[in-house]
C-alpha cells in the first residue's frame, strides 16, 4: 500500500497539498496550489484516493474513468477536471477549487432554524442540476455522435450550492458512458445511493438519463421537507417504497409550492422512464417557466449566494468546502431470490451486513 501524502507534499512538480478539504469513502479531497512560474499561485481542489484503493485495479479505474469523462464535460454546473497524476502508487485528480456547501448540509441548515427553504431557490437549485446534467446526456463523441454519460450519483452531498450562488454537480465517479474502455462494474451490480434509486434500477434495468431524473425529483423533493421521500425503517422497506414507487403527494407537506412546480417534481418521479421529460434540458426548461410566473423581487443567484455564505459561517466551515467524496454503498442484484422474511427481492439487495434486518439507528 503507497504511504498516504502529507500537508506541504508536492504532487506532480507543481500542486502542493495544503490541507484535507474533506473526507468520503473512496478519496480525500485536498485543498492545494498550482505553483507556477514567477510566483503565480492559485488554490485547487485535489482528490486523492485512499491508498488502501489504490492498490486495487477495479477501484483504480473507476477513479481514471471519472477523471476521463469529467476532462469531456463542460458546463458552469459541474466541477471542472483539470489535470490527473499519478505517483508513488497514490492516484490525484486536479480540479476547481468551490467555495460551497453541499445541498444536504444547506437543507439540515434550514430545518434546524425551523423553517424550510424557500421553494423558489429549491426550484433555482433544480435548474442547476438539471443543466449540469444536461451537459452529461448530450455529451458527443469526436465523430459527433451522441455518448451520454448518465451521473448514477444524483444526491443531497453531490450538489454543491457555492458562494456565488451557483449550482455545481459534482463526483462522476460511479457514471455509466458507452464508451468506457473497461467496465468497472460487475455483472448484476447496481451502484448509487440506495434512497435516490429509480424503480427501473432496483427492478434490475440499465440505468438511463430519465434514471437521473427521477434521482433530481427525489433530491428536490427532499429538500422541500426536509427528509428523505424513500426512507424506511429497514433497507427492505426502502427497497419495497423505491420498487412501488410510493410517492407521498408534496404539496400537503409544503402547501406554499406552486401546484404547477409541485406536478414537474411528481412527473421527474413517475414509476417509469417514458413517463418522465424527454430530456433534463425539458425539465429544467419547464421549472424555469414556473419560476417566472412569480414576481420576484431579489435575484434568485443573490438570494442563495446569502444563504450559502449565512449557513457556512453558522456552521463554521470558513474556507472548508465539506464532504465532496461522500461515501455510496453499492448495491447487488440478486432477481427472484426468497428473502428472510417469506418474500421474493426482485431487484436490489445490498452488499451490505445485515441488509434485509437492518433497522435505522
Amino acid at each position: 500500500m503507497p504511504e498516504a501524502p502529507r500537508p506541504g507534499d508536492l504532487i506532480g512538480g507543481r500542486y502542493r497539498l495544503r490541507e484535507i478539504a474533506g473526507k468520503g469513502g473512496m478519496a480525500d479531497v485536498w485543498r492545494a496550489e498550482v505553483e507556477g512560474d514567477m510566483g503565480f499561485r492559485r488554490v485547487v481542489a485535489v482528490k486523492q484516493m485512499h491508498p488502501a484503493l489504490a492498490v486495487q485495479s477495479n477501484y483504480v479505474d473507476m477513479f481514471v474513468e471519472e477523471a476521463r469523462l469529467g476532462s469531456q464535460l463542460e458546463s458552469p454546473h459541474l466541477a471542472e477536471v483539470r489535470d490527473f497524476v499519478a505517483e508513488d502508487g497514490n492516484f490525484y485528480m486536479v480540479m476547481e477549487w468551490i467555495e460551497a456547501v453541499d445541498l444536504g448540509s444547506w437543507t439540515r441548515w434550514h430545518y434546524e432554524r425551523g423553517e424550510g427553504p424557500r421553494w423558489e431557490l429549491v426550484a433555482a437549485i433544480g435548474v442547476g442540476m438539471l443543466r449540469g446534467l444536461a451537459a452529461a446526456h448530450e455529451r458527443h463523441g469526436p465523430d459527433g455522435k451522441v455518448l451520454p454519460v448518465v451521473h448514477r450519483d444524483v444526491s443531497p452531498h453531490n450538489v454543491l450550492l457555492t458562494t456565488r450562488g451557483l449550482v455545481k454537480l459534482i463526483d462522476f465517479g460511479l457514471s455509466l458512458a458507452p464508451d468506457r474502455e473497461a467496465e468497472t462494474t460487475d455483472p448484476g451490480v447496481v451502484k448509487g445511493k440506495m434512497s435516490y434509486l429509480s424503480p427501473e434500477i432496483v427492478g434490475g434495468a440499465r440505468p438511463c438519463p430519465q434514471s437521473d431524473q427521477f434521482a433530481v425529483g427525489s433530491v428536490l423533493w427532499e429538500a422541500l421537507v426536509g427528509r428523505k421521500l424513500f426512507d424506511g425503517q429497514n433497507d427492505y422497506e426502502t427497497y419495497v417504497r423505491l420498487r412501488d414507487c410510493q410517492v407521498q403527494p408534496l404539496r400537503p407537506l409544503r402547501p406554499d409550492v406552486p401546484s404547477d412546480f409541485a406536478a414537474l417534481i411528481h412527473r421527474a418521479l413517475s414509476p417509469r422512464p417514458d413517463q418522465r421529460f424527454p430530456t433534463s434540458r425539458e425539465f429544467a426548461r419547464q421549472i424555469g417557466t414556473a419560476l417566472k410566473k412569480v414576481q420576484l423581487r431579489k435575484d434568485l443567484h443573490h438570494m442563495l449566494s446569502k444563504s450559502v455564505q449565512e449557513a457556512r459561517a453558522t456552521m463554521g466551515m470558513k474556507s472548508r468546502t465539506g464532504d465532496l467524496s461522500a461515501l455510496t454503498p453499492i448495491a447487488e442484484l440478486r432477481p427472484e431470490e426468497p428473502t428472510a422474511i417469506g418474500e421474493r427481492l426482485r431487484g436490489l439487495r445490498h452488499k451490505l451486513p445485515g441488509f434485509l434486518g437492518r433497522k435505522k439507528a
